[in-house]
């Protein structure tokens, strides 16, 4: 049975709100072909019916598609953290750019660098809202489904909030006096948390010290 004949057995998940009309479901960027499924190339994996399958047809951009297109899932949840996961590794030097850089410093480095630099904050910027798009309402065969709103993300410095990963590192560097990507590494390092990234490090510090004596 060729491509086309299958697709009859999928439901299309349509948009209930014409602002989210031909958006892609995981990023949010502008649509380009749908994604099905499970996927129409697995689809004798899921026939049988003894493991759960959406049978849905979601609006996807292309490169959403063409990293999903080896991944066999059969529900949507679970593709959406495949999705972001691959996303983010794929430009995660993008996000490095603009979460450790700002303007102002990319306005001292000389012309090719800038150019560099300023395309990787673009870049990295547009990464990070497709990352933090939760999706849209949709209906599937008459049946409507609600998307709650994500939460806002805060990122706390001891006493200080933050809206995002990059306020918070820029204000924890400077006052900490702890260069960036050091102390980006030791976040990640130690549980994602700023307070005990900057108490390592100051531990770091203390410990050579000690040793230099």
């Amino acid at each position: 049975m060729s491509v086309k004949n299958y697709q009859k057995f999928y439901e299309p998940l349509n948009a209930v709100h014409s602002a989210d009309f031909n958006r892609c479901i995981y990023c949010g960027c502008e649509a380009a072909r749908q994604d099905f499924i499970p996927p129409i190339k697995f689809i004798h994996d899921w026939q049988s019916g003894h493991l759960q399958a959406d049978f849905i047809s979601v609006p996807s951009c292309n490169e959403c598609l063409d990293l999903l297109k080896n991944e066999n899932n059969g529900t949507l949840e679970p593709r959406i953290t495949v999705l972001k996961k691959r996303l983010a590794e794929k430009y995660k030097k993008a996000i490095r750019v603009f979460n450790h850089w700002s303007m102002e410093e990319i306005e001292e480095m000389d012309a090719a660098f800038q150019i560099s630099l300023k395309g990787g904050m673009r870049l990295g910027k547009e990464t990070l809202s497709r990352l933090q798009y939760s999706g849209f309402d949709y209906e599937i065969n008459g049946s409507i489904t609600r998307v709650p709103k994500p939460q806002r993300d805060v990122f706390k410095v001891f006493d200080e909030e933050f809206s995002s990963f990059r306020e918070a590192l820029a204000f924890a560097s400077a006052t900490y006096k702890i260069k960036k990507s050091r102390l980006s590494q030791l976040y990640f390092d130690n549980d994602e948390s700023f307070d005990r990234a900057i108490e390592a490090f100051h531990g770091l510090v203390e410990d050579h010290q000690l040793k230099a004596d």
